[in-house]
């Protein structure tokens, strides 16, 4: 039975770290303007890929996660709102705004992840991308679930449109200049070593 103790608070860190990390970025994000709200989460993105291979406790890392996906869900409902609010015209340099600090904001996290070196096991990147995607998928169905109790089916519809639409535009806005800024990096380091 002892054995199991270390495990049981390891879990309860982690997931405490989590919750703690999504209500946090997640309620300032909503909160902020659109473009600050953007800022927020391209600053949080860079710095969990900046200090996630770092050494540091469990909790803290899963907080750091748990920061970078609710500020990006803030962000993707900031977004929904100001669609909703603004006419098209008006929206237009807010939108472009937004679409390029997250570039850049991936851009960075891009090369960032390929200058990394001394990965934890388990905290290797493919494995920070994929518990931010859960942790992002499970705070956008906990918003839209909760939507549904407050607020009925078709307000959780809507929401659950809007927001969808969102995140997409958000994440591609992340993921595209990500992936180009590492491949780049990646063949521009296989140049140099003579590859």
């Amino acid at each position: 039975m002892a054995p199991l103790q270390p495990k049981r608070a390891l879990h309860l860190r982690r997931s405490l770290g989590a919750l703690i990390g999504v209500g946090c970025g997640y309620a300032l994000a909503r909160q902020l303007p659109l473009v600050p709200s953007t800022l927020l989460s391209a600053l949080v993105l860079t710095a969990g890929i900046s200090l996630s291979a770092a050494p540091q406790d469990a909790g803290l890392w899963w907080a750091l996660i748990g920061a970078a996906a609710g500020s990006l869900v803030g962000t993707g409902a900031a977004l929904a709102s100001a669609m909703q609010q603004l006419a098209s015209a008006e929206q237009l340099p807010q939108r472009a705004l937004t679409v390029l600090v997250l570039a850049a904001a991936g851009a960075i996290a891009g090369r960032r992840l390929q200058r990394q070196r001394g990965w934890q096991p388990g905290r290797q990147p493919r494995e920070l991308l994929r518990s931010a995607s859960g942790l992002t998928t499970g705070v956008f169905a906990g918003i839209v679930t909760l939507t549904y109790v407050h607020s009925g089916l078709d307000v959780a519809r809507t929401l659950s449109s809007r927001l969808s639409t969102s995140l997409t535009i958000l994440v591609l806005s992340l993921v595209g200049p990500a992936w180009l800024s590492h491949g780049l990096h990646h063949h521009d380091q296989q140049g140099d070593d003579g590859h």
